[in-house]
Formats: C-alpha cells, structure tokens, sequence
C-alpha cells in the first residue's frame, strides 16, 4: 500500500513539474526530414515584430472534398503553429461565405471570383459546388485580402493543391508583413535623367513598393557615387559610412544612351555590394498611327553586359501566347473599340523554381526582346522567364501594321522549335569592371574624377536583374488610355524580383523554402488497389492481437506462474 502511494505521488510530482516547466519553457520536437511542421526563421521574426493584435479570417468552410479539406487543415494547421509564436494575440475563423449573403457581395465589391467544383454525392451523380479561398488578414486599421490559391493553376486551368500547400506559410507571411514596419525601412533609388518612366506612371508599384521602401530619385550623370546598404557590409565596415545607402537602384526603361561616367558609377556600386534592377526596351516603336517602323534604342551598355555575361538580341519577340490589343473598330455615337489577341504582346507562363517566380501564375510582355547568357566566373546566371515553345525571335527594324498583322496573322509553322527565349534573368555573385586598365572617366557633366577608390573587382557579392520590357510595370490599357492597374502579375513579379535584391529576409527566407511532395504512384495503386485496402484493414486488428495476445502472455509469467 505504501509503495503504491508513494508510486502516486512520484508520478503527481513529476506531471506537475513538466506543467510547470511547459508554462515557462516552450518546445516542439518536429521529426519530419524537411521540418515540414516548422515555422521559417522569417515568418518567425514577423510574428515576434506584430505590433497589436491580429484577426484572420479564412473563407474556406464547408462540405468540400478531400483533397481541398486537406487543405483547409493544413491552413488550420499552420495558422496554429504562428499563434503560438506571435508577440500579440493572433486569432482565427474559418468562416462558410454561402452563409453570409453580405460577405459574397463584400466578394463581388472586391473583384473575387468563385471557383467551380465538382463534389461526387453518389456513385452516378456530381453537383458542381463554389469555393471562395480568401483570407482578411485585418490589425487595427490595415486590412489585407489575400486569394490563397492564386499561383497554383497550370496552363490548362488545373488546380494543384500539393503545391498551395507549400505556399501557406509564405502567403500569410506575406500578409503579415504588410502589417509590419520595420523602424528604418530600406531605401530605393530610382535613377532618372535618361527619360526613365517615372514611378507616377506606374501607381499600382509605386503603392505596393512605398509600403515596405524610401522611394528617392537618384542621378549619376554629374559623377555622384552611389553607397550600398550598410546592411549588406560586415559589421566591421558599417561605422566607417554615414547614411544608409541604397538597398537596389531601379533602371526603370530609360530611352537615351549612358555616358561613360554613368556607367562607371553604376558598376562600382555592383561592386560595392550593390543590387540592380533593369528593365530595358531595345526597340522604339511609335503605334499611334497603326502603322509604324521600329528603331534600334542604343543605349551604350553593352559592352557593361557583355562583361556581366548577357548579351542582349535587340530583337522582337513574337509568341501565339499572347495578350491582346485594343483597336479602334469604328465610330458610331462614340469610338466602339475590339479586342484582338497581338503576337508582339508575349504572355509568358514558363518561370523555374525560384523565389522570385513562386506564386507567379503569368506575365504579359509588350514588345520585349530576348537576351542570351554567357559564363563568367564567379557569376551564376538564372533565367526567370521564358516565352512559350511557340514563339520567335525577329531581329533588326520592322515595319510593323496593326491591321496587316491582325488580318493576316502569322502561322504556327514558323514558331516550330524557335520558342523558349530568355526573357529575364538573374546574376549573382563576383562580378569584375569592364573598367580595369583605363583610366576613370570624365565628360562634360563630371568633369571631376571620382573620389571614391576604384574597385576592380566585387568587394562583395552583388546582384543585378535584367527584365527585356521597359514597360513591365507600367499599367494595361482601356480604350486607349491607362488604366490604374498593371496586366497579370507583373507587379507581383517586380516586387519580389525588388524583395529578392534587396534580401528582406523575412520574406526571403520564407519564399526560397521549398517541402518536399511524396506523392503516391497512381500506376502502383490501381495495380495493388486490393492489397493495399487487406493492409489498411487487417495490419491495424493484427497488431491489436498480438499486443493482446502479449498482454496476456505477460500477466501470466508475471502473475500466473507463481500459483502454479
């Protein structure tokens, strides 16, 4: 009897010291190979800078199918996991919008769409059922709406809810991270003095990059130099600079030619540690009238992007997946436009896996060229985006005619096997001056040499992007005019290409994460379908036996023997 209480209050004790320790202590052992049940050091980091609290509210409830309740857990699931890190309350819903006649007209006020399904109810019949995966992510004042699927359809209109389940961490985070400002936010120049477009022309990415980035013009044409992030220097260097300096340097289609002073002050920033971003027309064409010649735009960097390893094509990419254009048909109590689907209007689908490419579902190019890359040591070239197998690359002037080319398109035997044209690319790493061996320049405008040392080669590892369309992100247009919204994804495409530069861990770390799928072979299942269901049947009541079967066994050496 004695030893059977003490046994109780051992195990009393030992219960209510674990309680104690769990209130002070926290842990979570995740045994899976790729910490799939892991929060990122980033999305962690947001979760600890919340500044109040947070009200999430996930429109996916229902009577589903079990693929998309999967799913819903796993967003259940993460959603979980962050509230136990979060600084500040984090609460969620999961909320059925058929229910809420006002929440689908909120849905409608928004542009959203529903998502047609077919949910099997017997064995001969099939309803088809909406679902609307939208989460309000909302703190004090902010609210954000986020489609949570967005990213995940193939070129067919498929639905790849494997994949949405890597993107949930990211996508909320993303969300979170609007909510989070950061004391010092990261600064942006966006050089000017070469008739740039200017960020006024573009208000969806003006918008979405003031959120996160100090937007200021910057000019290097009177020899300024420019400084990199103190971010991006070691710990030992930072108290030697004043100031800031800049996260990236936008290039955002210039359409004069770069002096040489220009092109030095850029490069050594890029050697400095620095990060690029071009976006670069390489053909000038006027359509105004319908009908117009193309012109060469030199703007004297190609000798700078030799030495980088690119080697632009001053072509024209032409791909039968393409946008369209909007045309004048006629006037008739008003100008009555069309639209028609436009060869010169690339609409690019084919991205690698890359952080900067993830949840990005299409972009629309509009007279672009293609680049080629070239090896160089140190450097490592990826290409982010590819037109379609059925395009092609017309190089030199052309006299292009809308009407001609809408009435007699051209045909898709000519874009046999010359598709897949670079269309954007990333470099990163050492890179080395076309300037070594001469002397610095000077001109007119910077008639002083530089002040700062010149660098030979990358102190620090820099990074540059070239996107072949300088107007990427400027808006689409309606009627002739512009609208106050980018085509497609294209904003989204700058701004993570911006993120990626400018190394915003948080996100960074959370978008280049990637889990591995262990999807099952569907030949392997429908060839053992019988086994496989004996296995899941019977293997679970066989173990129950023997565990039985053993229990049994034990109590008798333990207790039975001794009588006998």
């Amino acid at each position: 009897m004695k030893s059977a209480l003490r046994d109780f209050l051992v195990l009393l004790g030992l219960v209510s010291g674990a309680l104690l320790l769990s209130q002070r202590y926290f842990f979570r052992l995740d045994l899976t190979a790729d910490k799939r049940y892991t929060l990122s050091v980033g999305t962690r980091t947001l979760l600890q800078r919340l500044p109040q609290a947070v009200y999430i509210t996930v429109y996916l409830e229902g009577d589903f199918p079990y693929p998309i309740q999967r799913y819903r857990r796993a967003i259940e699931t993460m959603l979980a996991e962050m509230r136990i890190y979060a600084q500040k309350p984090l609460n969620y819903v999961f909320v059925n919008p058929s229910r809420h006649r006002e929440v689908i007209q909120q849905f409608k006020a928004q542009g959203i769409q529903p998502i047609p399904i077919n949910v099997r109810v017997s064995q001969t019949e099939t309803r088809k059922q909406y679902i609307y995966p939208i989460m309000v992510v909302q703190s004090g004042q902010q609210k954000v709406w986020l489609d949570l699927l967005k990213g995940h359809f193939g070129p067919m209109g498929g639905l790849n809810l494997l994949e949405a389940e890597q993107e949930v961490e990211y996508k909320i985070a993303s969300a979170l991270r609007q909510i989070v400002v950061y004391d010092e936010p990261p600064i942006l120049g966006v050089l000017e003095g070469h008739g740039e477009y200017r960020l006024e022309a573009m208000p969806q990415l003006r918008a979405e990059l003031s959120r996160f980035y100090r937007l200021l013009p910057v000019r290097v044409r009177e020899g300024q130099s420019l400084a990199p992030a103190k971010a991006y220097l070691p710990e030992s260097l930072r108290w030697r600079f004043s100031g800031e300096g800049f996260a990236a340097v936008l290039i955002l289609g210039p359409d004069s030619a770069f002096t040489e002073r220009e092109k030095y002050e850029l490069e050594q920033y890029l050697l400095r540690g620095g990060r690029l971003l071009w976006l670069l027309d390489y053909q000038r064409l006027n359509l105004s009238e319908g009908r117009a010649l193309t012109q060469l735009r030199e703007l004297n960097l190609d000798d700078l992007f030799f030495r980088w390893g690119w080697r632009p094509r001053y072509d024209l990419i032409q791909d039968l997946s393409c946008g369209f254009i909007e045309v004048l048909r006629e006037h008739y109590n008003g100008p009555v436009w069309g639209a028609e689907k436009w060869p010169y209007y690339p609409l690019v689908y084919l991205f690698p896996s890359h952080p900067i490419t993830r949840t990005i579902d299409a972009v629309l190019y509009r007279y672009a060229s293609s680049v080629d890359t070239l090896e160089r040591p140190g450097l490592r070239h990826t290409i982010l985006a590819l037109s379609s197998p059925l395009s092609r690359s017309i190089k030199g002037t052309q006299i292009i005619d809308i009407d001609l080319t809408i009435k007699h398109p051209p045909s898709p035997d000519v874009f046999k096997g010359k598709g897949l044209r670079p269309m954007a690319v990333l470099t990163e790493g050492w890179f080395s001056s076309v300037f070594r061996d001469r002397e610095p320049p000077v001109d007119k405008f910077a008639p002083q040499l530089p002040t700062a040392k010149f660098l030979p080669a990358s102190a620090l590892p820099g990074k540059a992007i070239l996107i072949t369309d300088g107007e990427f992100a400027l808006p689409a247009e309606v009627q002739g005019r512009a609208a106050d919204y980018a085509p497609l994804d294209n904003v989204a495409f700058v701004l993570n290409c911006v993120d990626y530069l400018t190394g915003d861990v948080a996100l960074t770390q959370v978008r280049s994460r990637s889990i591995q799928l262990r999807k099952l072979n569907p030949a392997i299942i429908q060839q053992h379908a019988l086994l496989i269901q004996i296995i899941n049947l019977a293997a679970p009541l066989g173990v129950m036996g023997l565990m039985g079967i053993g229990f049994y066994f034990w109590r008798w050496w333990r207790y039975g023997r001794r009588r006998i």
